[in-house]
């Protein structure tokens, strides 16, 4: 709980002022930029609504119920010829006298008559699919294979952003750190400056030593107005990257991982295991076998059941059901596609898809093995600067005594100076190479919360 209450103090102070200052660690920053970034943001919104229409197409199976409402005007006429009433009444009536002649003689009846079909009409009708050649079944699965590959793309991003974010926030870190230094070595300078004048009081020195002390006094500022510039552009891409005006003190400092890093193959292994980039890929690749299913059923009848009532029957003619139901079938014979090119372009996209998944499994492998070695490169280059910055240190110690002792000369001892310097600089640029590509190695075999976690090993050295 302690460890979360600085993310809380950040969020909360994101939220009611925009800003973010409050000391951020980088599990704080990571979960900034997880929610700020435009991008992560957009990818987002497009997975969700691959979701929704994969949630939309699985209803595909059920039922379709319409309500047909409408106001009719018409006539129907209808004829059914004509019946001699007569011919029929008066043979079977021969030996009733005069009723059966008067029958006899009744002229034929006419069977036509005009119906008006002027009223409402309003209908219920139900279809529900029972066998469509597997063409549902097909859509339902493509369109969950899209969403995972909308999801995974938006992991994919997230991994990218996790990397581009401990690119910039040790970048800060290292600016800063140099800029510490840069500072640092100005204040020695300053000393220096005075010290020189005292000895030229004193005739230790000579004019020309002393406006050499100067001369190296004012090259150190130049090197620390350098560094600042260095600080704010990173820390400016760092803010902006959070979408945040300001920073403040950055808790999370440049590290090196002293235990074993694992060997290439299980990186290798675990990137084609966990890259979202890869499992993207074999999402597409379901997309492209449903597609054939759904192009193959294309040939397929479709069987389906069917029902309709009619709510309105007071206007109905007398051909109109008051309801009808049963089951149908409905087979294409001709279409205005050509179904077997589909069929065709369909399995293209598969072959597509396959070579796609084989070309991005060699990159990754490729990607993970340069990330890897440059991991070990510069946790080696790290360690070697031991010795360096030992020889440094001690050779700085005698020139500044032989300066006082007037056996160095200035130029001597600021040469001391600067190699001390560069040689704290380049163990921390090294820290920071580390940090860039452990980053870049986790992105891409899809553990970032690794990269996080590594921070808190008691074998990680620190470098502040």
């Amino acid at each position: 709980m302690t460890r979360l209450r600085p993310l809380f103090i950040l969020l909360a102070c994101a939220v009611a002022q925009g800003t973010c200052a409050q000391p951020l660690d980088y599990a704080g920053a990571r979960t900034l930029a997880h929610e700020r970034i435009d991008n992560l943001r957009m990818l987002q919104a497009e997975a969700d609504r691959r979701a929704y229409e994969a949630q939309s197409d699985r209803s595909l199976h059920g039922p379709k119920i319409t309500l047909d409402t409408k106001q009719v005007w018409g006539r129907k006429s209808v004829d059914l010829g004509s019946i001699d009433v007569g011919s029929k009444l008066g043979s079977g009536m021969a030996g009733a006298g005069a009723l059966g002649q008067m029958l006899a003689h009744m002229p034929p009846i006419d069977l036509k008559f005009d119906q008006d079909l002027d009223g409402p009409r309003a209908a219920l009708n139900v279809e529900l699919p029972i066998w469509t050649g597997g063409a549902i079944s097909a859509k339902v699965a493509a369109a969950d294979a899209a969403t995972d590959e909308a999801r995974l793309q938006v992991t994919a991003a997230r991994d990218q952003a996790d990397t581009e974010l401990a690119t910039k926030y040790f970048a800060v870190q290292l600016a800063r750190s140099v800029q510490k230094l840069q500072s640092e070595r100005l204040a020695q300078q300053e000393l220096e400056v005075k010290k020189a004048k005292r000895f030229e009081e004193t005739g230790t020195i000579s004019k020309l030593e002393r406006m050499a002390v100067e001369v190296n006094r004012d090259a150190a500022k130049r090197e620390l107005l350098a560094a600042q510039t260095n600080t704010r552009v990173a820390e400016a891409e760092l803010a902006g990257l959070l979408r945040v005006p300001s920073l403040d003190a950055l808790t999370s400092p440049l590290f090196i991982v002293t235990s074993n890093l694992g060997s290439l193959a299980e990186w290798q292994d675990r990137a084609l295991s966990n890259s979202p980039i890869l499992a993207g890929i074999r999402a597409q690749s379901r997309q492209a076998d449903e597609g054939v299913t759904a192009a193959k059923a294309a040939w397929a009848p479709q069987v389906y059941a069917f029902a309709n009532k009619n709510l309105i029957t007071h206007y109905l003619s007398i051909t109109e059901p008051d309801w009808v139901a049963g089951v149908g079938v409905r087979f294409t014979l001709w279409d205005n596609k050509d179904r077997t090119a589909k069929v065709a372009a369909a399995r293209s996209l598969v072959e597509k898809a396959q070579a796609a998944q084989a070309e991005v499994a060699n990159r990754l492998k490729t990607a993970v093995e340069t990330a890897y070695l440059r991991s070990d490169q510069a946790r080696e280059a790290y360690r070697l600067t031991d010795s360096t910055l030992a020889m440094a240190q001690e050779n700085l110690r005698l020139r500044e005594r032989g300066f006082a002792e007037g056996i160095s000369t200035a130029d001597d001892v600021n040469d001391a100076r600067n190699k001390l310097l560069a040689a704290r600089i380049a163990r921390r640029v090294a820290a920071y190479r580390f940090v860039v590509a452990w980053a870049t190695l986790h992105s891409i075999a899809g553990t970032p919360e690794g990269f996080v976690a590594s921070m808190e090993q008691p074998n990680t050295l620190f470098e502040n």
